[in-house]
């Protein structure tokens, strides 16, 4: 006598139960997966230079070091990290643009500070501006240590821009509407730059853009110089970061652009960490600023209240307000 194998029937409830069960490992395993191929960056476990190591107890996920003070000087908020852009000069050897940024992911804000590049800073070495720490005191290594001691703030991940990265960058999101402060007239034969644009708004290409940025002063001395310049760069910058934030389906090629232009220590799945968190980013959220300083040649001077005010409002990392005596900076005497 045969025997015949009875199917199994379910109901629809059991089959829809069953579909919803298996939708779930799926989705599981997927989290899974992405967590493990695109963990949540790290951030700095060094002590800040000038600091004592012993005092320092900035954590990392892949740290197994415990805060002896789970809310000490040294402790790091969650979900909070920095970053130093750096932008170098045209043959020079030094930095042209420097900003320090703090991005809270928590409360989806970003804090975007200018450095001048004359800035003065405490070294021993005979040229005391910062930009020229690049140069002088060991790359970006010592730049990072330089912009850290200065400001009391650690640097989780630094991104060194390559100009072409740039125009690549406002010409993959068809450029950019911004509103050109000034009546601007350079020319200069040595850097073959020729500047040249009237006041009011207008949509700029990428070179036209660089242009903009790049723009100090006209031939005749009128312009608004290193202050002014960063402003600028800081609103240009705004408009490309806006329109690339909108157009989220230009991601590949935003990522064929940095692979080529920039040199950064943070790593693909960094990037693609961080790409997630930005998408629905409220550009309200960013704050611009030039670090407070004054002039006195051939010198920036920070303002060391107002820079530790500033600090402590949109770039400190830490649980705890930053104090005068966490950050480094050079008065005149």
């Amino acid at each position: 006598m045969s025997k015949t194998k009875k199917k199994l029937r379910y109901s629809r409830g059991e089959r829809t139960f069953r579909s919803l069960l298996i939708l779930t490992i799926v989705c599981a395993s997927l989290w899974g997966m992405w967590h493990i191929l695109v963990p949540k960056p790290s951030t700095a476990d060094h002590s800040i230079p000038g600091k004592p190591a012993e005092a320092d107890h900035a954590t990392s996920p892949a740290s197994t070091q415990e805060p002896s003070e789970p809310d000490g000087p040294y402790t790091r908020r969650e979900n909070c990290w920095t970053f130093l852009l750096v932008g170098m000069d045209y043959g020079g050897g030094n930095t042209d643009s420097l900003l320090l940024a703090t991005y809270d992911a928590d409360k989806q804000s970003i804090g975007v500070a200018s450095i001048a590049r004359d800035t003065r800073v405490d070294v021993q070495r005979k040229l005391k501006k910062i930009n020229a720490a690049y140069a002088i005191s060991g790359g970006i290594d010592g730049l990072i240590e330089e912009v850290s001691m200065t400001f009391g703030v650690p640097v989780d991940y630094y991104l060194r821009v390559n100009i072409r990265g740039f125009v690549r960058l406002v010409d993959a999101v068809d450029g950019v509407d911004f509103n050109v402060p000034c009546y601007m007239n350079y020319d200069d034969p040595v850097q073959n730059l020729s500047i040249h644009y009237s006041k009011g708004m207008r949509h700029l290409t990428g070179q036209q853009a660089l242009e903009v940025c790049r723009f100090r002063q006209n031939n005749d001395g009128s312009g608004y110089g290193d202050e002014g310049r960063q402003e600028t760069q800081r609103g240009v910058l705004t408009e490309v970061f806006k329109k690339v934030l909108a157009n989220p389906g230009k991601v590949d090629e935003y990522i064929r652009i940095a692979q080529e232009n920039l040199d950064t220590n943070l790593t693909a799945s960094n990037m693609a960490w961080f790409a997630t968190k930005a998408i629905g980013f409220n550009t309200e959220n960013l704050h611009t600023m030039s670090m407070p300083c004054e002039w006195h040649n051939p010198y920036m001077y920070l303002d060391p209240d107002a820079t530790l005010e500033m600090v402590n409002e949109y770039l400190n990392p830490y649980v705890l307000p930053r104090t005068a005596e966490q950050l480094d900076i050079v008065t005149r005497k």
